[in-house]
């Protein structure tokens, strides 16, 4: 089982970008790297970030 999750589902209102991981954890670290990447968060930030909104998040995580 795949999970993935697009940026804007997360709440980027522009970013169309998907992540994929076979976990929840893996998705999360892929989440991350994106997160870091493209958007300019910090490791410090973005763990902040996922505290703030993983209900959120989990809601928005796709299986297939």
């Amino acid at each position: 089982m795949t999970l993935s999750l697009n940026c804007k589902d997360a709440g980027d209102p522009v970013c169309t970008h998907t992540m994929y991981g076979e976990t929840e954890e893996e998705l999360i670290e892929n989440a991350k790297k994106h997160g870091i990447e493209v958007h300019g968060y910090t490791e410090e930030s973005f763990k902040e970030e996922i505290a703030k909104n993983l209900e959120h998040f989990r809601q928005a995580i796709k299986t297939s």
